[in-house]
């Protein structure tokens, strides 16, 4: 076990003095509170749990005075009117027995009317109800089968494009095999040794292989596609197609990061003579996945900030990262701008923590679900952004030790501001005290997330958040 620092001895003794105060709270012996919160202040005099026990004490101290005032002069009110009102009870006891008994028979006979009426409303209800069920399963049932008369049609034409692309395929590899044969026959040509077929899959496709296999006899089964071990053209349609499969998948895993490097081209090089990919697949094949990792990697600088339409040093270095020329940028660049400034009106998060790695973990699972992020270090710089920007939620950790304000200061600064009142806030933290956690709760933030937390965990709530949130706004605006 990793022995305590000296600042971890403290925030040890301070938690353990902070959970008798808390307990004492609740017994509401207040004056031995104030004792062990005075002794808690001498061990950390800056801890931002004592300040804040500090004040919601203070505020209790106050309330039990005024209610001991109050309840002072309740009592004298009461023993005066004590004595009036036991002379009116009597008659009024009588007075509301009488009432009573004229209320209770006048009750009976509205409820009898009322059973009659529900009685005749329930029957006549029911009997609609079993007429629309009869009609929506009628309609049900025509429409099970309209979907069973298409999917069969479907699966007709699909299977006669199999076909139809099989033979165009195969009569295309038999004229090549038939060419390369002539020219052999005349000397006019040598064929180059074809490389090893039991050489050893390159690194870069050996998972994208195994899982594109799996996938792919899944996608025919679930098709119900037929047993193409009978039909040699449909066997041969098969395999060329599962290679094209595998080389796409690896064409993309090689562009995410940009252009293919040596390395890179010469085991794609490997991998499409192994699986006997044509020149012309090929380069259809890497046009497609150039363009798909320069869109995601347009997307994602655009959510950071890092580029936008007037920034043309950074678009073109994107370009130049991807190999993207002129013709390319026209296609693309035109229709993601549009894309991405139609869906301006995704949701901004800011986040805050002093863990630099946690921060662009925490940002980056959020910007992959399609949030835009803002993110810092300290509470200070957050703070600063706040008075001229309105986020759409607030993510932040309770424990800033390079700030000068702590988790819960900053969240009471926040909500000072009047634009900010109602913005989601979650608090992040390591620690799992029963008391921080209740103080974050009884300060009024929105949830509490412990770390370390799942990303689905975080998606999960920063969705809920913000959906209750925006139904919120929407109420207000129609009222």
């Amino acid at each position: 076990m990793t022995d305590l620092t000296p600042r971890d001895d403290v925030k040890k003794k301070v938690s353990e003095i902070l959970k008798r105060v808390d307990q004492l709270l609740k017994a509401s012996e207040l004056d031995q509170a104030v004792q062990h919160l005075a002794r808690a202040k001498e061990v950390d005099p800056k801890n931002v749990y004592i300040l804040a026990y500090e004040e919601r004490m203070g505020a209790m101290l106050k309330e039990r005075e005024e209610s001991e005032i109050i309840e002072s002069k309740r009592r004298a009110e009461e023993e005066a009117k004590k004595k009036e009102e036991e002379a009116k009870k009597k008659v009024e006891e009588e007075k509301q027995r009488a009432q009573e008994e004229a209320r209770r028979k006048a009750e009976e006979e509205r409820r009898k009317k009322e059973e009659e009426h529900r009685k005749a409303e329930e029957e006549e209800r029911r009997k609609k109800e079993a007429e629309q069920r009869r009609k929506e399963e009628e309609e049900e049932r025509k429409e099970q089968e309209r979907r069973k008369a298409e999917d069969l049609r479907r699966h007709q034409e699909e299977e006669r494009e199999i076909v139809e692309e099989a033979r165009r395929k195969i009569d295309a590899r038999r004229k090549e095999w038939e060419k390369g044969e002539s020219k052999q026959r005349k000397g006019q040509v040598r064929e180059e040794t074809p490389e090893p077929r039991n050489r050893s899959i390159p690194d870069i496709s050996r998972n994208v292989l195994e899982e594109t296999k799996r996938k792919i006899l899944e996608d025919r089964k679930k098709k119900g596609a037929p047993d193409l071990s009978i039909d040699p053209a449909k066997t041969f349609h098969h395999a060329y197609d599962e290679g094209l499969d595998i080389y796409t998948r690896v064409m993309v895993e090689a562009w995410a990061d940009g252009a293919t490097t040596p390395s890179e081209d010469e085991q794609l090089k490997s991998l499409r003579a192994s699986l006997m990919i044509t020149d012309e697949d090929h380069a259809n094949l890497e046009r497609e996945a150039k363009i798909e990792a320069y869109s995601n990697a347009f997307r994602r600088a655009w959510s950071t900030g890092a580029i936008s339409p007037e920034s043309a040093s950074s678009l073109a270095e994107l370009r130049k990262k991807f190999k993207i020329n002129i013709e390319e940028h026209e296609q693309i660049e035109t229709k993601l701008l549009w894309e991405l400034r139609s869906s301006s009106q995704k949701a901004q998060i800011l986040i805050i923590d002093d863990d630099e790695k946690l921060l662009k973990l925490v940002s980056d699972t959020l910007q992959d679900v399609g949030y835009q992020t803002v993110i810092f270090t300290t509470s200070d710089e957050a703070f600063s952004f706040l008075q001229s920007h309105t986020p759409d939620m607030i993510v932040s950790d309770i424990n800033l030790e390079t700030s000068t304000m702590g988790g819960f200061t900053f969240y009471e600064k926040v909500r000072e501001i009047e634009r900010l009142h109602e913005i989601p806030f979650i608090f992040l933290s390591g620690l799992t005290d029963e008391v921080l956690v209740r103080t974050g709760k009884e300060l009024g933030v929105d949830d509490y997330l412990t770390k370390p937390f799942s990303e689905e965990n975080l998606i999960a709530t920063i969705k809920g958040k913000l959906k209750r949130y925006r139904q919120l706004r929407k109420s207000r605006q129609k009222k």
